[in-house]
Order: structure tokens, then sequence, then C-alpha cells
């Protein structure tokens, strides 16, 4: 199978969300729109995701991906202010840095704990 369909349908598996371990360190999340673009449907363009050195959105580092443009913002915890400005950032289809890590929640499904807003992804 060529790269690029097994990627695809690895973007597409449910869920894409995983937690790390208990103690793992906290790190630059964005969550958002991912900039990616498609020529065909389904195309991730909000999630949550690791950034590249550039600060952008890559396939490979997407830790949960809104391919219809339907998906509610990541189930999170932390701040209540951070998290309604995620949630409005999300509605908006605009895109905001984070610090925080990806944590075991209720029957082992993964919650974002977000600790701090850093500021708009770059782009």
């Amino acid at each position: 199978m060529p790269p690029a369909i097994l990627i695809a349908l690895l973007v597409q598996a449910a869920p894409p969300f995983v937690a790390g371990s208990p103690d793992a360190r906290a790190g630059i999340i964005h969550v958002g729109a991912t900039g990616i673009r498609c020529a065909r449907l389904p195309c991730p363009t909000r999630g949550v995701f690791i950034p590249d050195a550039r600060g952008h959105a890559v396939r490979d580092r997407l830790l949960m991906a809104d391919t219809s443009g339907t998906a509610p913002p990541p189930p999170m915890i932390g701040n209540a202010a951070a998290r309604r400005e995620i949630a409005r950032i999300w509605e908006a289809r605009g895109c905001v840095a984070v610090e925080g890590r990806l944590i075991a929640g209720e029957d082992d499904r993964p919650l974002l704990r977000v600790d701090r807003l850093v500021g708009r992804c770059s782009s």
C-alpha cells in the first residue's frame, strides 16, 4: 500500500487520539485549523497536532483530526477560561498553541490537559 494511502487511512481511523504515559512531559500542541489542503475529501482541516519545526501541521503528527468540519473541540481539562477560548477558536476555524499533553480520561479515553494558552499558531 502506498504511504499516502496508509496515512490517509490512519487519519480516518477512530479514535485517533492516544494518551501518553502518566509521567509524559507537557509540550506545545496546536489545536484548530491545520492548514492541510486536500484534493478530495475527507480532509483533516482541523485537529490537534504537534507542529513541525516550522510550526506547521503534517499528517503524521495529527493526534486528532476533524475530517468532516463538524467535529466538536477535543475533550479537555484544565482552566475553564482557557477551555472556552480554545472552543471559541475551534469554532472560528482558527488555531491556538497550548502547553499541555494528552492524559488518560474516563474509560481510558484521552483528554487534552491544557496547562496554559501560548498564543496563536505560527503560519
